[in-house]
C-alpha cells in the first residue's frame, strides 16, 4: 500500500515538471525506503531503496549546488554510497540482496544513459511513478493471494 501511495504523491508533487524531474530518483529512493521501513529489517525493498536514496541525494546536491565536478560520476559515487549502506545494514542483519542492489544501479545507469534519446517516457516523474504503483499493485494482489492460500490451508487442517 505503501508503494501506492509513495506513486500517487510523485504525481501530484513532481508529475510532468521538467524542472522538477531531478527529485525523482531521490523521491522513488524515499517511497522503497518508507516500504522498506515498514516491513523491517527482513522486509522486502532494502536493496532498491539504500540504491535510490544514494543516487537521488547525488543527482539533488548536482542540481542544488552545481559542483564543478563531473555529474555522471557523483551519480555512480551516490549509488556507490547507497549500496556501501546496505552491505552495512546487511552485516547488521538486515535483508538487504547484493543482487537487487547491482541490479538497481544497472537499470538506473541504462535509463541515465537512453534518457536523452527517449525523454518523452524516460525524462517525466509519472512514468516512474506508474511503475512504483504497478509494483505496489502486484505486490497487493500477491498479498491478498498468499493470505487466501493460507487461510484455506488453515480451513483444511481444522475440518481434519
Amino acid at each position: 500500500m505503501i508503494l501506492l501511495v509513495g506513486a500517487i504523491v510523485i504525481v501530484l508533487v513532481i508529475g510532468a515538471s521538467p524542472t522538477g524531474f531531478y527529485w525523482t530518483p531521490l523521491s522513488v529512493g524515499l517511497v522503497y525506503l518508507a516500504g522498506a521501513l515498514s516491513g523491517g529489517p527482513k522486509g522486502s525493498y532494502w536493496a532498491t531503496a539504500v540504491v535510490l536514496v544514494g543516487w537521488g541525494a547525488a543527482v539533488v546536491v548536482v542540481r542544488q549546488l552545481n559542483p564543478d565536478l563531473d555529474t555522471s560520476g557523483l551519480y555512480l559515487a551516490g549509488a556507490g554510497l547507497g549500496a556501501t549502506a546496505g552491505m552495512l545494514l546487511a552485516r547488521r542483519g538486515f535483508t538487504v540482496d547484493p543482487l537487487g542492489m547491482t541490479i538497481t544501479i544497472a537499470i538506473g545507469g541504462a535509463v541515465l544513459a537512453a534518457e536523452q534519446r527517449y525523454n518523452s517516457v524516460l525524462g517525466d516523474a509519472r512514468f516512474y511513478a506508474l511503475l512504483v504503483g504497478a509494483v505496489g499493485l502486484v505486490n497487493l494482489m500477491l498479498g491478498a493471494f498468499a493470505r487466501e492460500e493460507f487461510a484455506g490451508f488453515q480451513r483444511k487442517r481444522v475440518a481434519r
